[in-house]
């Protein structure tokens, strides 16, 4: 039984105490171009340039601002009142970009790097009862060295590059602990065994008894119960039958509920979930709990028009899933983003799969493969126990491994990050360079453009064109020097792209935009030309899905489904119906 989705959702849906606040609101922000505010001690507090509201990036107009000026230096304050307990205090920020430093009362409590994963602060030591000043700066540049995804490194927006984002841009919230808690779960259930492997950290618990209760609607499963000997803790449930598994029919959730217990009093108590499926590959084609999975995946890059990076409302966040669902996609690869995990909550819930990407570098050095490394796998860490990723991708399109094809520097670093995300998850697959070149991988995927459909068709009409060093019509193939095909299953992961822009009066249509192909001119063009794109990947059999570019149009580009502002460009059964075409 799937459980009923809460548009006022936790930051963390997977791991969830009852005593925590939300920040997001209105914070001091001040611009420092000179970088000269910690010499001006702005961490002991500043005057303000203006109001901010957080979560917005300074450059979008959701932010109350709306600058898009480069900025490498920003500062936030915020002043909490807080009646101080005998507690842990940790202050979250879901996403800044890029070097964060933290404040609090003019003290520094410390800093991280990367905008791709949840920056937690102990800031129980720093605290006093009453009035407290929180400072953050955050620091970001144009490096090329680091993960950046879509965000332009340039002063102008270029290709499908687009706006950058500085400093706070996701969910900003505090959150109390007791003094004893348990800080993190990897959760790994597995299907062939019928049971959850259940793997906690645990701080200041020793000797107290920690408590895994599974619960499927709303009914007591299985009771766990073990002793903690160390901060790292593994157990494992045995999950009777029946067994719930989770599909997209039918996207069935355990919870979980997590006690930890000093004598008979629970100092601590997280809620969780799971969900019950197994994912493999078998004679070159893709398997969802013994059934043939052909993926209808959208590709998502989590852009939104007065917002950017940063969903206006979790409503927004969730209708990008109801809608691509309308539209008949069973899925989505969310492109070159770490999305807010309430979005992958969703998914979850709606049995809505989901490719896991990370932002691209765009240069290929010893400072750029040891960031890119590090960020990487928090992204796996903090996105691994969703049941609705089946998919890791590291790379993209050789960004930032530009000379894979035949560079075994570049081949070796791209093989080792697959290894490290299969020992850490050998339970999905990993895509070592999603679009051509690929090395080892556990899917092979084509990107491809073409808006003539009898054309695409042609190019890949049997499994050797699929194959081939050097597609047709194309300046890429499938394998990297060195390397070649294993069976594996085979997934058109971007075409489309198609251009198409609502006409007004006084317009062109939109062509002077960017899209793929010359732009069509009226509805009845953009759908015979998404009937044939799709009828012909539909008509061949070795594919297991496909991957259309994209879900909205974004800023200069305008082949979404949707306009920016999630409007539908057609009607949604038309496009529906072409993919219903394949069942």
């Amino acid at each position: 039984m799937a459980r009923k989705i809460s548009l006022n959702e936790c930051p963390r849906p997977q791991f969830v105490r009852n005593d925590y606040q939300v920040l997001d609101g209105r914070w001091d922000f001040a611009f420092d171009y000179e970088n000269k505010g910690e010499a001006k001690k702005y961490f002991k507090g500043f005057k303000k340039e203006y109001d901010i509201l957080v979560p917005f990036a300074y450059e979008c107009e959701a932010s109350g601002i709306g600058i898009t000026k480069r900025c490498d230096n920003v500062w936030y304050q915020k002043t909490l009142n807080i009646k101080k307990e005998k507690k842990n205090y940790f202050l979250h920020l879901e996403g800044a970009d890029y070097v964060t430093k933290l404040y609090v009362n003019g003290k520094f409590v410390g800093q991280d790097q990367g905008a791709y994963h949840r920056i937690s602060f102990n800031i129980s030591d720093y605290l006093k009862n009453g009035d407290n000043l929180i400072v953050i700066k955050c620091e970001d540049d144009y490096s090329i060295e680091k993960p950046r995804g879509k965000q332009r490194w340039e002063d102008e927006n270029f290709g499908c590059w687009y706006v950058d984002t500085t400093g706070i841009y996701k969910t900003v919230w505090l959150e109390k602990t007791s003094l004893s808690y348990v800080e993190n779960v990897k959760i790994t259930p597995v299907l062939k065994d019928k049971k959850v492997y259940l793997e906690y950290k645990v701080v200041n618990g020793e000797n107290m008894k920690l408590r895994s209760t599974v619960i499927f609607d709303e009914k007591v499963v299985k009771v766990d119960n073990l002793i903690v000997n160390g901060e790292n803790v593994k157990t494992e449930i045995k999950l009777p039958n029946p067994l719930h598994l989770w599909d997209m029919e039918n996207p069935n959730l355990y919870d979980l509920k997590i006690e930890l217990i000093n004598k008979r009093t629970v100092v601590d108590e997280v809620s969780s979930y799971f969900g019950l499926r197994e994912c493999i590959a078998k004679d070159g084609f893709i398997y969802l709990n013994g059934k043939k999975l052909y993926q209808k995946l959208v590709l998502d890059q989590g852009y939104f028009l007065k917002s950017h990076l940063t969903p206006p409302s979790l409503k927004e966040l969730y209708e990008d899933i109801t809608k691509m669902k309308e539209l008949g996609y069973n899925g989505c690869r969310k492109h070159q983003k770490v999305e807010d995990e309430r979005f992958i909550y969703y998914a979850d819930v709606e049995g809505y799969l989901m490719w896991a990407e990370m932002p691209s570098m765009y240069a290929n050095t010893e400072k750029s493969r040891a960031t890119f490394e590090r960020e990487w796998m928090l992204a796996v860490k903090q996105q691994y126990n969703h049941p609705c990723i089946i998919t890791w991708t590291p790379f993209n399109e050789s960004w930032g491994i530009p000379a894979v094809l035949t560079r075994k520097v570049e081949q070796e670093f791209i093989n080792y990050i697959y290894y490290v995300t299969k020992e850490y998850d050998p339970y999905r697959f990993v895509i070592t360079n999603d679009g051509w070149e690929h090395t080892i991988s556990d899917i092979i995927t084509i990107h491809h453009y073409e808006q003539n459909g009898e054309k695409l068709y042609s190019y890949y009409d049997t499994l050797e064109k699929a194959l081939a060093p050097v597609w047709k019509e194309h300046s890429k193939g499938a394998f990297a020097e060195g390397y070649s095909y294993k069976g594996q299953p085979i997934i058109v992961s971007e075409f489309g792209g198609t251009a198409h822009v609502k006409r007004t009066e006084g317009s062109n249509g939109g062509m002077q935009n960017w899209g793929y192909g010359q732009g069509v001119a009226d509805d009845k063009e953009y759908v015979d030309r998404l009937a044939g794109l799709f009828g012909a990947l539909n008509r061949l059999e070795y594919l297991s899905g496909y991957c259309y570019t994209q879900v909205s149009d974004v800023q200069q580009e305008v082949n979404g489904m949707l306009l920016e502002d999630r409007t539908f460009k057609v009607d949604p059964k038309l496009i529906k119906a072409i993919q219903d075409a394949k069942n």
